[in-house]
């Protein structure tokens, strides 16, 4: 049974913490867990609650079902009359994947299904990425005259070279698991029947670290990518010595 107990409303995703980790499940099978303004607004509340719960070591993200992690935007709903100005500011509004890429709380994606165009992008705004062996990962939205909307020509790049980037885009190529694992775009490849119990692994493993101390190195892990090289190692620094000088005040930097 889908457990929805953090927000009695939820119609287009599910969310449960166990044992310090939360699981936010993408849950509209019957569209291929496309992504709707329902599933945009209800992700937003939820990174919003989980942003500053400091019961939760680690974030798993998963889709219902078999077949889909995502299959991106819901083209149906995307092509409902709607003003460019309605549209703007509909869209500006839902900035839920920057949300979910600046959670201090490490992320996992666990893909197990197809993860397309926004659904990818979600993945893609993940710090950790399992896929199963049957997924298939892409940014095809240039076949239907668009560009990615979520950071995906942005996040794509800094993990697989410009090069390879610019090949997912322009062909539309998509990767299947080992192929993913072997462009670097997932960290495990694993059959589907083993996926959940993989990420809830790693998550464990991430969660059972002093937070305190996981939180600034995924900072300083995301500042890597913003900031020059002389910035970031003063900052790696500076976060060492605080958590140095908790160590010395007797803090573990749970």
């Amino acid at each position: 049974m889908t457990d929805r107990t953090w927000f009695a409303d939820l119609r287009a995703t599910s969310a449960r913490v166990e044992n310090g980790l939360a699981w936010v499940t993408l849950d509209r099978p019957e569209a291929a867990n496309a992504r709707n303004q329902a599933m945009r607004d209800e992700l937003r509340r939820i990174w919003d609650h989980l942003a500053t719960s400091d019961d939760v070591g680690a974030v798993v993200l998963t889709g219902s079902g078999t077949r889909f992690f995502c299959a991106g935007m819901d083209m149906k709903e995307a092509g409902t009359p709607e003003s460019p100005a309605d549209r703007r500011d509909r869209l500006r509004a839902s900035r839920d994947i920057e949300q979910l890429a600046a959670l201090p709380q490490p992320t996992i994606a666990a893909v197990n299904g197809y993860a397309l165009g926004g659904g990818f992008e979600m993945a893609l705004a993940c710090d950790l990425r399992i896929v199963a062996e049957h997924a298939e990962v892409g940014l095809p939205e240039l076949v239907h005259g668009l560009v990615p909307g979520g950071g995906g020509t942005q996040r794509l790049p800094a993990l697989v070279g410009p090069a390879r980037a610019a090949e997912m885009l322009y062909l539309g190529l998509r990767l299947a698991g080992p192929e993913a694992l072997a462009w670097g775009l997932a960290n495990r490849c694993v059959p589907a029947d083993e996926l959940l119990a993989a990420a809830a692994k790693m998550a464990r493993s991430v969660a059972e670290r002093p937070r305190r101390a996981v939180r600034y190195a995924k900072e300083l892990l995301r500042q890597s990518q913003e900031l020059s090289l002389s910035v970031g190692v003063e900052r790696e620094l500076d976060a060492l010595l605080t958590l140095l000088a908790d160590r010395q005040a007797g803090g573990a930097g749970t």
